[in-house]
């Protein structure tokens, strides 16, 4: 990647970073979307970036806060993220080398579908689910987490209708989140996919990320939290159209 192309990542780095901070969600869906539209790297060595990110934005905010985490959701979770996670990145391969085009509009669908679910808020459920649930919400996310770095959306959904205080639900997502990346990176380093750019790009990425997320806490949009969803909603529609639209 060239200079503009760098700054332009991080750009997005910061921009998906500080959306996620005051909403709640968003910084993969961003910064993948973002850089597929803008064609600054492939889907591929992105979502490399994305999960070195994520993994440094996971650790930071789960330091000692640790305490509530649902120990039975994070097990069976886990178990889905580690069977699929690998389906995802074979998956990714072969559409990597073959169907490029395919690869973007379904990232592009993946955008729109993820913005338009996690802009709803879940009614809660009347009580726990059950493991298999906790298996299969795991397994939708390595899926994603595999395919493009993205595999936060189906955990978040399935976290938030969990009958459980904000504080055990917050932390067992940040949890899960951590285990993914930690499963995607691993399964990645053992096919030798971690190259020295990725992981140059990620140790400025993951700096720039770090201080706008605490920038944001610090100095939040003078808007309501609904407006700010509404802003993050309509942005990953236009990144998701913009991704299908480009590659038909």
């Amino acid at each position: 990647m060239d200079t503009p192309a760098i700054l332009a990542f991080l750009g997005l780095v910061a921009l998906g970073s500080y959306i996620q901070t005051v909403s709640g969600f968003a910084i993969a869906l961003i910064i993948a979307g973002g850089v597929t539209v803008l064609g600054l790297a492939s889907i591929a060595f992105t979502a490399n970036v994305i999960s070195f990110i994520a993994l440094a934005n996971v650790m930071t905010a789960l330091h000692r806060q640790h305490g509530h985490i649902d120990l039975k959701i994070v097990l069976y979770g886990s178990i889905g993220l580690f069977l699929f996670t690998s389906i995802g990145l074979v998956l990714l391969d072969r559409l990597s080398s073959d169907a490029v085009g395919l690869l973007e509009i379904l990232l592009g669908i993946v955008i729109l579908a993820s913005g338009t679910l996690l802009f709803i808020r879940p009614h809660p459920l009347r009580q726990t689910s059950p493991v298999n649930v906790h298996v299969i919400a795991g397994g939708f996310g390595g899926l994603l987490s595999g395919l493009f770095g993205v595999g936060g959306p189906p955990l978040v959904i399935h976290l938030y209708r969990q009958p459980l205080p904000f504080a055990v639900i917050r932390t067992t997502l940040l949890a899960l989140l951590g285990i993914m990346t930690l499963i995607r990176i691993g399964l990645e380093a053992y096919n030798d996919n971690i190259t020295a750019e990725i992981l140059w790009l990620s140790a400025i990425s993951a700096p720039v990320s770090i201080v706008t997320t605490v920038a944001a806490k610090r100095f939040h949009p003078p808007v309501s939290d609904l407006a700010m969803r509404r802003f993050a909603f309509g942005l990953l529609c236009l990144i998701g159209v913009s991704l299908i639209f480009n590659t038909l």
